[in-house]
């Protein structure tokens, strides 16, 4: 019988897995390394642009960080100098106010009725006068009521007087200026401001 020794033959198939396998898995270990290599360098340049741009947006924030500082600015300025042509507005209200509330009475007083004492106090105006006739005094009083400068006209009262020989009508009524009254009210505080 012929004896064959396969021992060196499968020492060389299993030598020549070996090999296989090792290339294979130098192989496997060269491609991770390369992949792990382009994943880091993908990284790298991800981080490096992100990091462009929150630089980028940080420069931008603080240019419109100045721009909000100087728009404030302004809003405040333009605040400050609305405030002054308000106090303005007031005074000349208030300077021509009391002419125009003079001239209202001036046309809107009928003949024969004569003021004798008139007040103007906290948006309230207090008129006492006299009369030949009660009539003509409501007749003042509701021509007073139609004035668009005066509201809630009042003829508190009227009462007979004789004065020098003459029996005359004494009146006391009351009517409200809301435009002076708002700058009265107004008018202290804005000027201690």
């Amino acid at each position: 019988m012929i004896r064959i020794n396969l021992l060196p033959v499968r020492e060389a198939r299993r030598a020549a897995n070996m090999r296989k396998h090792g290339v294979f898995l130098g192989g496997a270990a060269g491609a991770g390394v390369a992949l792990s290599l382009i994943i880091s360098m993908w990284m790298t340049a991800r981080i490096s642009h992100e990091r462009a741009l929150i630089a980028a947006r940080e420069t931008e924030l603080k240019k419109l960080e100045l721009v909000q500082k100087e728009v404030k600015k302004f809003q405040d300025e333009q605040h400050e100098i609305e405030q002054k042509l308000a106090i303005i507005d007031q005074i000349e209200a208030a300077r021509t106010g009391p002419v125009k509330i003079l001239d209202e009475l001036s046309t809107r007083i009928p003949q024969r009725v004569w003021l004798r004492k008139m007040t103007a106090k906290g948006g309230v105006l207090m008129l006492e006068g006299n009369s030949i006739d009660a009539e003509i005094v409501a007749d003042f009083a509701a021509a007073l009521e139609d004035s668009p400068m005066l509201s809630n006209v009042d003829l508190q009262e009227t009462r007979l007087e004789e004065t020098e020989g003459l029996k005359l009508s004494a009146f006391k009524m009351t009517a409200q200026y809301p435009f002076l009254k708002a700058i009265e009210d107004s008018g202290p505080r804005a000027a201690g401001k």
